[in-house]
Parts: structure tokens; sequence; C-alpha cells
């Protein structure tokens, strides 16, 4: 499954987990808890989703490397202690807490939440002499004689042996107590995630191009070389930084992180494109409505990456705006809610009339700043209906059309910008779009010919 796929899984296991019934009691009692164990090559962002699932869900979070654990720091030290049986005292051992039950202890006592998730990295890379107790773990959620306060599951993940030459394969006994998602490299996983987290438009248009590329761990005679999902975000984050400080983006920081030569030259050459297509093509006329038959006859004569390339370009300075007027609109709408609570308060308690005079003038300044918002609005509406006219002009309802629309349906940026101020173009390109891909599943299905 893929990670989307697997973060869902991870969802609906803790949801089921934290069932009680009428009586308080978990329906599924804390032994057959079976705890989740993510296992897959590196960066596809198993660590990262766990965050996610936590912040969604509003549980807390505990997330621990098993890499460096031995069994003492793990367990907890042992302790002498007194006891009594049958009228004779006894010393007896016992554990103090362990380090990662302690602080499972303290994130309930800073956050207050009361459930969450136990998170182990690395669990097949516990040393052997962890490896019993590990499993008494997974099985009873015991750590030295401590249990898991309630209402805390546990996750693990790992990476197979063939990515991490401290990992090993868990026996029979240990994976019949886990519940096994095994993730693989997904791209379209991956650029839903970008999408949201504001990935460079210049990374997604290189993998929607480069699809092969969005993944890659081989063995080469020098070592492995490594590109990842995390690899491509990093590198994007970085991108970004420089771009807005003026600093170039070259060749010697692409290879830092896309740790392949083939990749790292590709998309430092792609990079180079990009910005040439980005001062090349006009894309605020295109935006405008402003273009003629030339630039529609040369668009339809670009091959495919600068078509996707270009498509990319008008969608990154579309959404660009929508980010800023749903931002614009966010802050205007705090600032009414200001404004309305204030008046209540002077209202009921009276207020003096350079008191009223401050706030006519704030609401003055808010009505204006609302006037420009509706001009800003109504000029990325314009813009989104010229960016899907060129597409339909240069290139019918083709693969052109279909990213973008696709790309708009899923960026938040784009979507709280729809929702909010409504598109009749984008509404009427992504219905029909939607009817011509049904059509064509029911022709498929039915093997009528086009």
């Amino acid at each position: 499954m893929n990670i989307a796929t697997a973060k869902q899984q991870i969802k609906n296991a803790i949801t089921v987990y934290l069932q009680k019934d009428e009586k308080g009691q978990y329906k599924i009692p804390v032994v057959r808890q079976r705890p989740v164990f993510l296992v897959g090559p590196p960066g596809l962002g198993k660590t990262a989703i766990m965050q996610q699932v936590a912040d969604e869900m509003g549980i807390g979070l505990v997330a621990y490397s098993m890499t460096h654990h031995t069994r003492q720091s793990a367990l907890g030290l042992p302790v002498i202690v007194d006891r009594e049986f049958e009228g004779t005292h006894y010393q007896v051992s016992e554990y103090t807490m362990s380090e990662i039950l302690a602080s499972v202890y303290d994130c309930m006592q800073r956050t207050g939440k009361r459930e969450g998730i136990l998170f182990l990295d690395e669990i097949n890379c516990v040393s052997e002499t962890l490896s019993p107790a590990m499993l008494l773990f997974l099985q009873y959620k015991v750590f030295g004689g401590h249990r898991v306060p309630d209402g805390w599951v546990i996750v693990t993940a790992g990476n197979p042996p063939r990515f991490n030459k401290s990992a090993r394969e868990l026996d029979a006994a240990t994976r019949d107590r886990l519940k096994v998602m095994e993730i693989t490299p997904d791209y379209a996983a991956f650029k839903a995630y970008a999408l949201t987290s504001g990935v460079a438009r210049c990374v997604i248009s290189y993998l929607d191009i480069r699809q092969d590329d969005f993944y890659k761990v081989t063995t080469q005679v020098n070592g492995m070389n490594v590109v990842t999902p995390r690899a491509w975000e990093d590198l994007s984050e970085m991108i970004l930084c420089q771009e807005e400080l003026g600093i170039p983006v070259d060749a010697a920081l692409i290879s830092q992180y896309l740790q392949d030569a083939d990749t790292a030259r590709d998309f430092a050459l792609y990079y180079q494109l990009y910005q040439k297509y980005k001062k090349a093509w006009k894309i605020d006329a295109i935006l405008e409505g402003n273009y003629d038959d030339q630039t529609l006859e040369e668009a339809r004569q670009a091959a495919v990456d600068e078509r996707i390339t270009l498509v990319g370009l008008l969608l990154e300075e579309v959404m660009g705006r929508m980010d800023a007027c749903v931002r614009a609109h966010d802050d205007l709408a705090g600032r009414v809610r200001d404004l309305k609570e204030k008046k209540a308060r002077m209202d009921e308690s009276g207020a003096s009339a350079g008191e009223r005079q401050i706030w006519q003038e704030e609401r003055a300044a808010v009505l204006e700043e609302r006037d420009l918002l509706k001009t800003d609005v109504a000029g990325v509406q314009k813009r989104i209906g010229s960016l899907l006219a060129f597409l339909k002009a240069a290139y019918g309802r083709g693969m052109e059309l279909n990213l973008a629309v696709g790309d708009l349906s899923v960026s938040p940026r784009a979507t709280s910008f729809i929702g909010q101020f409504l598109s009749k173009e984008y509404f009427e390109e992504s219905r029909d779009l939607l009817l011509h891909k049904r059509k064509d599943q029911l022709l498929s299905e039915l093997q009528i010919p086009m």
C-alpha cells in the first residue's frame, strides 16, 4: 500500500482501539490490540505521518528510535526492594520505569491528552538482548513490569534489511503479534501531499514528467544511491528559501539532496529550463487572456515536457494569488469579529466619543480592505478562467487540462479559494472532465469502441 493508504489504516485502527463499551471498557481488550508495524524503504514519510495522525485526531504522540536502546534503557534499571510473603521478608528485583514509558506520562502531564500514539521507529534494529522483552511488550504492552497507559496505541516502523545493515527480519512469533503494513513508493500519493504541503512547483512539474525519478535506491560500486520523497521535499524547501534570498540554485546544491548522479544532473538541467520557460512564456499575459494564435500554435508545437512545465508555471502563478486572497480573507474575517465584539462592549458599557470615532475609523479601514479584496478575488477568478480557456484552446480536453483541473482540485490553496469565492469556469471544466472520464470508463467496461 502507499503511504496515504497506510495513514488512513492507522487512523482506522486507532479509532477502533479507542472505542469503549457501555461499561467504559475497551471493546477490543488491550492484549488483543495488535501494534501496527509499518515496513518499507526509507524516506517514504513513515515517521512524518505519525505527527499528522496525532494532530488530525487530537491525541498525543511520543516517538522513539529503538536503534540505540539497550535492555536497561528500554526496560529500566533493576532495583532491590523488600517484600513480605507469608510472614517472611525477602529482597526481590524490580525495575525502575522505562525512559520510554516515562516520556508517555510526561506527554500526558504536559498536554493533558490521556490518549495517544507511542511510536517506536527502527523496531527491527533492537539488540538481541532486548528482543525477548520487546516480544513481551508488543503483546502485553509491558516494559519491565510497567504497562503502557490505557488509551495509548503502539505503532512501530522499520526498514527491510536490504536498506539498513542494522535491521533484521522479524521472526514469525513477533510478526504474528503485529498489524503489518508494507509500504511501497507511490508518486500519486506523494503529489497529493506535495500540493498540500507547498512543495516547489519546479519539483512537482519535474516529477510529473519523470515519475521514475521519484524514488530510487540502488546499490553501485561506490555505495548506495538514494533519492526519496523526503529528499525531494527537503530540496524543495531549500530551493524556495534560496530563491527568496536571491541565492542561486545550482547542481552542487541539488546533488547534496538527490544522491543519484543521473537524477541530480537531470533535475539541475530541468531547473535551468524551468527558469528559462518562466521568462520565455508570457505567463501574466496568458492569465490576463492576452494571447494570440501564434502563442497557441507555439504551445501546441511544444514537447510534452515543456507543455507540463507551462501548465506548472501557470498554476504556480494562479495558486500564489489564490493563497494571498485566502490569507487576506481570513485576516479580514478576524478583524470583523474583533470590531463586532468591540461594538458590543461599547454598547453595553458605554464609550466616549473618541472611542467611537476610533471604532468608526477602524471600520472604514476594514471596508476599504474588503473592497480591495473583492477586486483581487475578481482578478484571480479571471485568471482561472483564462488559464483553463488557454489550455482548452491549445490542447482541447487533453492531458494538460486534466493536469490543471486535477491540481486545482487537490491543492488546499486552490480548494480554499474556490470554496470561498467560487469559480464558474473551474466548476464547468471539472464537471465536464469528470463526465468525460466517466463516459470513457463506461465505454471501456462495455468494450464499445469510440
